[in-house]
């Protein structure tokens, strides 16, 4: 800083006693002059924490992305392999010392594929329902009906899909296991 302002500042330090100061245009000008660089000072910080945040954002990205293509490929692999160990033994899933891996078969869903040709079938069965003067087919009605009848025309089964999971023991801090597609 400039000498004047050092002296002034210091001086401003040790008058703690007086409550209020006297100025002369000429002292409220350098307090002026104090206050735009103390201010300047302050945007100085202010900008050096900004670049270092920014930075370390950048770090955490990155470091991140790296573990996570690792993860995923390890992940990746684990589902091959639990695949592979499925087909050959019949086991749906693997405990293991760090924690187990497996294959859940997800619901299979059902697709209205040709309404005119449902709209018979499901009105004989009971497989409609109406909200608000709407009538619209009930898929977990239709669903229930495909068990006992095999199939309903107009209707087309979707199967679901097997999707791979794991959990860690110890690892995942009470959170449920985690599932892929």
């Amino acid at each position: 800083m400039v000498q004047w302002l050092d002296e002034m500042l210091a001086e401003l330090e040790g008058q703690e006693t007086q409550r209020k100061l006297e100025f002369d245009k000429l002292k409220a000008d350098q307090a002026l002059g104090a206050i735009g660089k103390l201010e300047a000072d302050m945007a100085a910080v202010n900008k050096l924490a900004d670049d270092e945040i920014k930075l370390i954002e950048n770090y955490r990205t990155a470091e991140l992305e790296r573990i996570e293509k690792k993860r995923s490929w390890l992940l990746l692999n684990l589902e091959a392999f639990i695949r592979k160990h499925t087909e050959e033994t019949g086991d749906k899933s693997l405990r293991l010392p760090h924690g187990s891996i497996g294959l859940r078969k997800s619901r299979d869903r059902v697709e209205i594929s040709n309404p005119e040709l449902f709209e018979k079938a499901g009105l004989r069965l009971g497989l409609f329902r109406t909200i608000d003067a709407k009538t619209e087919p009930d898929l977990q009605a239709v669903s229930a009906a495909i068990k006992i009848q095999k199939s309903i025309p107009g209707v087309t089964i979707i199967p679901g899909s097997v999707n791979f999971h794991y959990s860690i023991n110890g690892g995942n801090n009470g959170k449920p296991e985690t599932e892929t597609e």
